[in-house]
């Protein structure tokens, strides 16, 4: 067959491959939530029962919070100072804003005491709550922003309503984005079929879309707000004839052009073809070909041929530079050779010197132990004994600084593990409570002695018994409670444990608050990366950044992570949490 027609024929053959493909792929491409009404609704029904469970969740909290004995207990005036205490709690949570109201003096206490006749928003919903004795839940907008509000009563011994706990969760852009997030729509909040808050930076108009309502939890369910997600609608040409038309358009376009350079470039090869001929000499050849140039009157096969006789010419030259050059080649691989193989063997010998280091060390860590912890041992009997008050106080100093000297050797070795991979974990059943208690116990008294208040507790959630590695999480404990007394000069240090439910898997948190200087924003980059990292804080020290280095690798061995909140002048909260095994 003509090579000019087989060259169109498979012009035409891939055109028509890659309009297939391109109709087949359009076809085939997978709906999704944004583009397809079914798939949106799925996402609408997933994102309806997370609202519910989320709702859920924040009622029983706030259920749990009335029970306790501190309303009861204490004058009115203290109700707001104890909840913006515990407003770090509140807002991990999930809850925008947590106040109270107080029906003895018809006060609402938020940021600021709400007086008697100016309950605003709230005014209503109270007086129901009071007249049923039981929660309420609405939507309506406080503060001029839409929000999800849930009042629960506080009851005294008599079962009689003292107050009422009123939990805000605001459902603005950020809470709406958030929904986008999870269901990959547009997400908007309507009231009376006008838009109040929408996920994206635009304005859109709500014709422009088909609109897919999220079911409210029956305990809100309001008529007039409405959820909605915005799905694109279908288009009014389908895309298949689109690309169907742009391959066949494509196709004939490039059959077109490959006729049009195939059939100058088959003249000018026969032209070549005659002009050259292997049998004559090169000298003979590139006068031939310089005679075709100057008649030729296609500046593209001029530049063809004028690259051919620089080709030969290079050719020529080649041949007789080649034969020195391999000469060259055959001893610099003879060195070469050498070469590669000694730096082969001092590479091997670099890369096994610093884990061969780390086993050492890892293995000697009971050597290095054993005999430090019979010392401690030694000195906590030595102090159940009678003595002065000066000596008592030396070897209360000399105990303490062996504690300290032993977890930092327990760091260092844990460290080199780590590095060396030897470090194993070991789960056990035990009582987070009784965990929480005992460390407590222990370092009241390091903390009483700074003038510093320890305080200690759990949530009431928690199981009686969890799984995990019991030391490996004490010695997290103690690193964070250790630097969080060291670092705190005076007020009071705080540790928290709650359990909480990601997905199918239960994961267990705790939190050691103080009321320290705080670590500036940009100290606290890479805090927990590296020993080499460079440090902004004043009163940073080695041991206390391989405490925490140390700690970071230990959560995540056991399926949790490591971070800090922190904010000059207002103390820091280092938080730590590990996968519960069943």
């Amino acid at each position: 067959m003509n090579p000019l027609k087989t060259s169109l024929l498979t012009v035409v053959v891939i055109g028509t491959i890659f309009t297939a493909l391109l109709v087949s792929n359009y076809s085939s491409r997978p709906a999704t939530p944004e583009n397809d009404q079914s798939e949106a609704q799925v996402s609408a029904q997933l994102l309806a029962e997370q609202i519910d469970a989320k709702v859920a969740a924040l009622q029983n909290s706030l259920n749990s919070l009335s029970y306790n004995t501190f309303w009861q207990s204490s004058p009115v005036a203290e109700w707001s100072y104890w909840l913006e205490s515990q407003s770090n709690l509140f807002q991990a949570a999930g809850l925008s804003l947590v106040g109270v109201h107080s029906k003895s003096n018809d006060v609402l206490y938020f940021e600021k005491p709400s007086r008697a006749g100016q309950l605003g928003e709230l005014k209503q919903p109270l007086e129901r709550l009071y007249n049923q004795q039981k929660p309420v839940s609405l939507l309506k907008l406080f503060r001029d922003k839409p929000a999800i509000i849930l009042l629960t009563p506080i009851k005294n011994i008599d079962q009689q309503s003292i107050g009422t706990l009123v939990g805000i969760k605001y459902l603005d852009i950020v809470e709406l984005k958030r929904y986008h997030y999870l269901t990959k729509v547009p997400v908007a909040l309507t009231k009376n079929g006008l838009i109040q808050a929408v996920s994206i930076e635009s304005s859109p108009s709500l014709t422009d879309y088909d609109l897919v309502e999220i079911n409210w939890p029956k305990s809100i369910n309001s008529a007039l707000w409405k959820l909605v997600l915005l799905v694109n609608p279908p288009p009014a040409i389908s895309g298949m004839y689109l690309f169907l038309a742009i391959g066949v358009a494509l196709t004939l376009l490039l059959a077109f052009v490959v006729y049009k350079q195939l059939s100058s470039s088959q003249k000018n090869i026969l032209l070549l073809d005659d002009t050259l001929d292997v049998q004559l000499p090169i000298p003979e050849q590139i006068n031939r070909l310089n005679t075709l140039q100057n008649l030729t009157q296609d500046v593209s096969f001029a530049e063809l041929i004028q690259s051919i006789r620089s080709r030969i010419e290079q050719l020529v030259q080649q041949k007789k530079s080649l034969s020195i050059e391999l000469r060259k080649s055959q001893e610099s691989e003879k060195t070469l050779q050498a070469t590669a193989s000694s730096l082969t063997n001092e590479r091997d010998s670099a890369v096994a010197a610093p884990r061969v280091k780390s086993e050492f060390l890892s293995r000697m860590g009971d050597e290095i132990t054993t005999p430090m912890k019979s010392v401690v041992s030694m000195l906590k009997l030595l102090s159940e004994y009678e003595f002065e008050s000066e000596p008592k106080q030396l070897l209360n100093i000399a105990k303490r600084s062996t504690r300290t000297l032993v977890d930092n050797l327990n760091n260092i070795l844990d460290f080199s593990k780590l590095d060396a991979q030897m470090l194993k974990l070991k789960p056990s059943t035990f009582s987070v409570r009784e965990l929480v208690d005992g460390l407590s116990a222990e370092l009241s008294h390091y903390a009483n002695e700074k003038g510093l208040s320890l305080q200690a507790s759990c949530d009431p959630n928690i199981p009686p018994q969890v799984k995990a590695d019991l030391s490996r999480i004490r010695q997290i404990l103690r690193n964070l409670l250790g630097n969080a007394v060291r670092f705190t000069k005076q007020g009071e240090v705080s540790l928290f444990a709650n359990v909480f439910i990601e997905g199918e898997q239960s994961y267990l948190k705790f939190a050691v608050k103080d009321s320290g200087v705080g670590i500036p924003a940009e100290a606290q980059k890479g805090l927990f990366d590296s020993l080499e990292q460079q440090t902004k804080l004043t009163n940073s020290s080695f041991a206390g950044r391989l405490r925490l280095i140390v700690s970071k690798h230990l959560a995540e061995l056991m399926g949790g992570e490591i971070g800090v909140i922190s904010e000059p002048g207002k103390g820091s909260q280092f938080w730590f949490t590990i996968k519960l095994e069943d």
